[in-house]
């Protein structure tokens, strides 16, 4: 069982990772969101805000640098319930853009959401100082 909780601490950190610096350089191809204009208007919001002001956006790359430190926690095992914390809000709104913008492409999100809470359940001592 040691060896699923490890599959899944790296593979959960090395797709942050992946996904985190393609907020920053765009070596994927954007996503496709034909039929789902709000999904559309709603990513190029995030993905271009504030760049009237500096020539650059800065909300996806605030999300980018968070996934990217994330992953880096994850794939080095330092910090994990930290790194599993701070994941929450990210992968809640991943949900749920989905789950009301872009229902076709939920799975992923709901993957990495389950991997997430049951990676926090593996590390639930960690856990109860803060929640007495």
């Amino acid at each position: 069982m040691k060896w699923v909780n490890l599959v899944l601490r790296i593979g959960l950190g090395l797709m942050l990772l992946m996904f985190g610096l393609n907020k920053f350089f765009w070596f994927m191809p954007d996503f496709d969101f034909t039929g789902y204009p709000e999904a559309d208007h709603l990513f190029k919001a995030l993905r271009y805000a504030g760049e009237q002001a500096t020539g650059k956006g800065y909300l996806m790359h605030l999300v980018g640098l968070s996934e990217v430190v994330i992953g880096v926690m994850l794939v080095t095992k330092k910090w994990v319930p930290l790194a599993l914390a701070m994941l929450v809000p990210i992968s809640i709104n991943i949900v749920l853009f989905h789950a009301f913008l872009n229902l076709p492409n939920i799975g992923p999100a709901i993957l990495v959401a389950i991997v997430n809470a049951y990676l926090m359940y593996k590390h639930r001592d960690a856990y109860k100082s803060i929640l007495t």
